[in-house]
């Protein structure tokens, strides 16, 4: 297929997923008030057909590098110490002290497993593999520019949080939200520039969101007390300091891995005829 048709089918599908999108928003209550967790099946619905609608914008018109996952333990090491962030948003001094306890049946606390791995699709498709990706390359390489786009792409990500306001969640809530969200973006952005690789931004944003969810929302009890909120201070300075040394030692080649398909190859090309020289 050549790439005027197949941008043509890109354009006509995600259309499609538009339109059903509206459609499952305009029928909202119709089609889900009577459906066993009818709000969560709603939430999975929609990320999916958001984050596929999304993904098909990066296959099409950013790096499709991006969308290959390529697994390397050089890679996952660069991502383990922003997965610790992730995993301990569950509180485990309080859920294993019997303060904290999730009573829901099995397949409810699945079905929003289901929900956090849509939110994480949707969101880092969008926001990460669209708007960040787009920033980046008009960057010319430099830190300073670099740090930009992340400031800018999570500012973004952070701010279209403030619309859970009018869903009727607390000022103080949305004001938190806004903030960690802020934060979460800059930590996958740096990700995605180190690993060249969206899939692991995927997968930490849905940990992060079921590991601090699962409790309130399939269960109930005290989330935050004193050793949780020192624990998780101290480990948010060590990771904020790892993300920062990261960001500095960020190199071209990375930007070349993360934005074009075969940098790596080309770069090596080059290099291969500048020594030819």
């Amino acid at each position: 297929m050549s790439e005027k048709k197949r941008r043509r089918v890109v354009i006509a599908v995600s259309i499609i997923l538009l339109l059903i999108l509206t459609a499952l928003e305009v029928f909202r209550k119709q089609i889900f008030e009577e459906i066993k967790y009818g709000n969560n099946v709603y939430m999975i619905a929609t990320r999916f057909i958001g984050g596929v609608a999304c993904l098909l914008v990066v296959s099409e018109y950013s790096s499709k590098g991006i969308l290959r996952f390529k697994a390397s333990l050089k890679k996952f090491l660069v991502f383990l110490p922003c997965m610790a962030v992730a995993v301990n948003n569950f509180p485990f001094i309080t859920f294993f002290s019997g303060r904290a306890y999730i009573d829901a049946p099995i397949a409810e606390v699945a079905v929003y497993a289901m929900v956090c791995l849509g939110v994480g699709l949707f969101e880092e498709m969008a926001f990460r593999g669209c708007i960040f990706t787009a920033l980046m390359s008009r960057c010319k390489k430099r830190t300073v520019d670099v740090f930009w786009a992340i400031v800018l792409s999570s500012a973004i990500f952070g701010a279209i949080h403030l619309v859970n306001i009018f869903a009727g969640a607390g000022v103080g809530a949305v004001i938190l939200q806004v903030g960690y969200s802020f934060l979460i973006g800059g930590m996958c952005s740096v990700i995605l520039i180190k690993t060249a690789n969206i899939w692991y931004c995927v997968f930490l944003h849905a940990v992060y969101n079921f590991a601090g969810g699962v409790v309130p929302e399939c269960g109930g009890g005290i989330i935050w007390d004193t050793p949780t909120v020192v624990l998780t201070a101290v480990l948010a300075v060590i990771v904020a300091v790892y993300v920062i040394y990261t960001l500095v030692k960020i190199t071209p080649d990375d930007i070349d891995r993360l934005l074009n398909d075969n940098g790596s190859k080309e770069q090596n090309n080059v290099s291969s005829a500048d020594k030819g020289e």
